[in-house]
Parts: C-alpha cells; structure tokens; sequence
C-alpha cells in the first residue's frame, strides 16, 4: 500500500506543477467571447463597385462582292450610276435631317 501511495502523490506532484507551467506561459493569452450581448454585433457593410463601361469596338464590314451575269452587267452599271446621282442630290436633305447644317 505504501508502494501506490507513493506513485499516486508522484503523479499529483507532476500534474500540479505541469499546469503551474501552462498557466505560466498562458499569461498572455486573453479570450473573451460575448454571446447575446444587445448591441454587440455589428452588421458587416456592403459597399458595391462602381460600374466600369467599356466602350466596344468599332466593327468594319466589307461590303460582300456581287457577282452579276454577263447579260445584266450593263443594267446593273445604270442602275448603279442612277443611285450615286441621287445618293449626291439627297445627301444635303440627310445631313440637314440628322442636325448639320452647312
């Protein structure tokens, strides 16, 4: 009996001081936790982006070639010619229609 008395007041000398020694190197450390405290939480704050507008850019299209039949090529030559005069004779409606008034 003497023998576990020994052992078990050993394991208690070696427990106690091994928290003496937690304790002593937790003396820094500081915990706080608030858990239904009013007026403890703060709602976090959203702040959106400002929009960022990018201008696209410019798309050329080439016209797509025609391809007319050897019999119609003088017709569509006139026809051409006809919508050149009249697209000279209207441009000065159109610019004045779309504000430019020269």
């Amino acid at each position: 009996m003497d023998k576990y008395l020994t052992i078990a007041a050993g394991i208690m000398t070696v427990a106690i001081l091994m928290m003496a020694a937690v304790r002593a190197r937790a003396e820094g450390v500081d915990v706080n936790v608030n858990i239904g405290v009013p007026g403890a939480y703060q709602a976090p704050v959203y702040v959106q982006a400002r929009p960022l507008y990018v201008q696209p850019e410019a798309v050329y299209v080439q016209a797509r070639p025609a391809y007319i039949p050897a019999e119609r090529e003088q017709e569509w030559r006139e026809r051409q010619l006809k919508a050149r005069q009249w697209q000279r004779e209207h441009s000065h409606d159109r610019d004045r229609q779309h504000g430019h008034d020269d």
